[in-house]
């Protein structure tokens, strides 16, 4: 285990730095050193690199969620454009452990705190070759029979979602086609409505301004940069959230289930059974 929260990965044209005191995410990815992530530039832990989304990704509605017929609380956001909802789980703005670090990989761990009602922990495994990063989360449930925590004796089983939050930098193209398209409420909110996305635009220097949730993808979506570095990304994640109204930013997030999936499609975690997922960005045109 190290103690410098800072690790740089390095191999062929991939450079990526993971911060873990600002919740194990990648504070610079650069192909080629072209720099592809925002940079921090305030305290603001929402809208900078790329960070992972545990134990749920997007909004959950009113910060609730019911599981076996029981309902809970996590906190909410603070945000009043965000409140009285909570996004993005608990771990993306929270110091992780750096478990092991070499010069192209790194396993870093965060434990579940008092906010989630349930006893495990995560894992992030990054990794570079000559021309990709790869991430992968991997959730894990405490056997309820090794705790002391009368909470958490209950539970058999947690309820998860994982995804990733990158935020990449204009000027940049994005070429993506889905099948499906989760409608939106009047809170923002995906409900659990499908439809078919003909009439949006999502490739073009000028797309259509989107905050919405899609499955069903026909092929990996790409992002074409300035300098006409293509990245294509890559994921077993079953949606994809598309964010593209900053004028200085896209978002492009693989996750395992929609936004308030905790709801509406929960994936089961259980001692022998952990929740994995992975993403990979790849830099086309590179041996």
């Amino acid at each position: 285990m190290t103690s410098n929260p800072v690790v740089t990965l390095s191999s062929g044209t991939v450079e990526a730095v993971i911060d873990a005191d600002h919740g194990a995410r990648l504070s610079s990815l650069c192909f080629d050193g072209q720099e592809i992530l925002l940079q921090r530039s305030d305290n603001d832990s929402l809208s900078w690199g790329c960070y992972p989304m545990v134990p749920w990704a997007g909004r959950m509605r009113d910060a609730t969620f019911v599981h076996h017929g029981v309902t809970h609380h996590v906190p909410g956001d603070r945000d009043p454009l965000l409140a009285p909802h909570a996004i993005h789980g608990l771990v993306y703005n929270a110091p992780w452990k750096i478990i092991d670090a070499s010069a192209t990989s790194a396993i870093l761990r965060i434990d579940f705190d008092h906010r989630w009602p349930f006893a495990g922990w995560v894992e992030q495994l990054v990794s570079v070759d000559a021309s990709s990063i790869e991430m992968r989360l991997t959730v894990f449930m405490n056997d309820p029979a090794m705790q002391k925590v009368a909470q958490t004796a209950m539970h058999t089983d947690m309820p998860a979602q994982v995804g990733w939050h990158p935020w990449f930098v204009r000027p940049v193209q994005l070429e993506a086609a889905f099948k499906s398209m989760y409608v939106r409420d009047s809170a923002g909110i995906a409900t659990t409505q499908v439809v078919t996305p003909t009439t949006l635009q999502l490739t073009g220097q000028t797309p259509s301004p989107l905050d919405d949730c899609f499955t069903d993808a026909d092929a990996p979506p790409t992002l074409t940069f300035g300098n006409g570095l293509i990245v294509r990304l890559e994921s077993d994640c079953s949606h994809w959230v598309v964010y593209n109204k900053p004028a200085h930013a896209i978002c492009v997030e693989p996750q395992s289930g929609p936004p308030n999936g905790l709801n509406s499609e929960p994936l089961a975690v259980l001692p022998n059974q952990p929740l994995t997922r992975n993403f990979r960005l790849t830099a086309l045109g590179y041996p």
